[in-house]
C-alpha cells in the first residue's frame, strides 16, 4: 500500500517571499520552510504520495533529475512528519 501525506490540520502559515513560515499550536513552535520545502507544503493541501511530489518537484523545478527530486522530498517528509506538521494518511481514507 503506497501511502499518502498531507498537512496536519490546525497549522498556520503566512508566505515570506519564496519561503512559508509555519506555526504549530500545539508546541507553541514556529518553522520556516525553505523554497523546496514550500513547494512541497503548498501540494500536501490534498493528500500525494512521495513519488506523486517528486514528479511535481521535477516538473517546477528546472534541472532536478527525479533521483534528486525524491531524495529531497523524502528527506522534506520526515522532518515535517517529526515536527508534527504533515502527516500519513492511508490510501482508502477521504481527508
Amino acid at each position: 500500500m503506497v501511502e499518502r501525506y498531507r498537512q496536519s490540520v490546525g497549522i498556520e502559515s503566512a508566505p515570506l517571499q519564496d519561503e512559508v513560515i509555519l506555526f504549530h499550536p500545539p508546541s507553541n513552535k514556529f518553522c520556516v520552510l525553505n523554497r523546496t520545502c514550500s513547494f512541497i507544503w503548498s501540494e500536501l493541501k490534498e493528500p500525494a504520495t512521495s513519488e506523486d511530489l517528486a514528479r511535481r518537484l521535477q516538473s517546477s523545478f528546472g534541472g532536478v533529475s527525479f533521483q534528486e527530486a525524491a531524495s529531497g522530498v523524502d528527506t522534506a517528509l520526515q522532518e515535517l512528519l517529526a515536527l508534527k506538521l504533515v502527516v500519513g494518511v492511508d490510501v482508502g481514507n477521504r481527508v
